[in-house]
C-alpha cells in the first residue's frame, strides 16, 4: 500500500490516505516511530503493527488519566483499561505505568485501609471485602488493616455513634437497629456493644440491661 497523502488533521493527530482511498488516522508520535511519509509504502504487517502501536499509546494515555483522577491498584486499573482496549493491551499499559512508579500495590494498600476506616468509616471486616473487590491481595489487605488497633477502631467507632447515632440509642428497638446498620459496615458486635455503651454512659443513660440481653441471644 502506497502512502498517497500525509498531512496534520487535528492537534497531534495525522490523517495518512492509502492508495488514494483508505484514511488512517494516527498520532504525531506514531508517525514518527514508522517513519511514515507521502509516497511511502505500508505492508500489511506494518499496518497492523501501526494500528496496535496506536491503540496502545492510548491506553496508555488513559491510564496516566484515570491515574490522575485517584489511585488504584494494578488490578483495578487493567480491569477499567480492558473494557476498552482489550486484555492483553491493558496488560501493556499498566505495566508501563508500573515501571513509572505510578501503581505500587504494597503502597496502595494501607492508604486505601486507611480511608475505608477513617473516611468511610468501615470497619475491617467491611473494609477487607472492599479491598478484594478492588483487586488486592488478601495478604496486603490483612497486613494493611493489621496496622489499625482496636482501641483505633475504638475511638473512630464512638465518635461515628456519637456524631450519626447519638439519638438513635436512647431505646432497646433502636440500638438493635443501629447496632444492625453498623454491622452491615464491618463492624464486630462485640466492638458496637462496647462503644454504644460508653455513649449511653456519657450521655447519663445506666439502664442498658435489655441491651445486654439482646448480644447475649446473638
Amino acid at each position: 500500500m502506497e502512502i498517497t497523502d500525509l498531512h496534520e488533521y487535528k492537534g497531534d493527530t495525522w490523517e495518512a490516505v492509502l492508495d488514494g482511498e483508505r484514511r488512517l488516522y494516527v498520532n504525531a508520535e506514531i508517525v514518527e516511530k514508522f517513519s511514515l511519509k507521502k509516497g511511502g509504502s505500508i505492508t500489511p504487517e506494518k499496518l497492523e503493527q501501526i494500528t496496535a502501536a496506536d491503540v496502545l499509546r492510548k491506553a496508555k494515555k488513559r491510564a496516566l488519566y484515570l491515574l490522575g483522577e485517584r489511585l488504584m491498584c494494578r488490578a483495578e486499573l487493567e480491569k477499567k483499561l480492558t473494557r476498552t482496549y482489550g486484555e492483553k493491551v491493558a496488560e501493556k499499559a499498566v505495566e508501563y505505568v508500573c515501571e513509572l512508579g505510578y501503581v505500587n500495590d504494597e503502597e496502595y494498600a494501607p492508604k486505601l485501609a486507611e480511608y475505608l476506616l477513617h473516611k468511610k468509616h468501615f470497619g475491617k471486616r467491611r473494609a477487607r471485602f472492599e479491598m478484594l473487590h478492588k483487586g488486592l491481595s488478601a495478604e496486603l489487605a490483612e497486613d494493611a488493616l493489621e496496622q489499625f488497633s482496636e482501641e483505633e477502631l475504638f475511638e473512630e467507632l464512638s465518635e461515628l455513634i456519637r456524631r450519626k447515632y447519638s439519638d438513635k440509642i436512647a431505646d432497646f428497638d433502636s440500638r438493635r437497629k443501629t447496632t444492625a446498620a453498623l454491622a452491615r459496615r464491618g463492624y464486630d458486635f462485640s466492638l458496637i456493644k462496647r462503644c454504644i455503651e460508653t455513649v449511653l454512659e456519657e450521655n447519663g443513660d445506666d439502664d442498658i440491661d435489655e441491651f445486654d440481653e439482646y448480644y447475649d441471644e446473638d
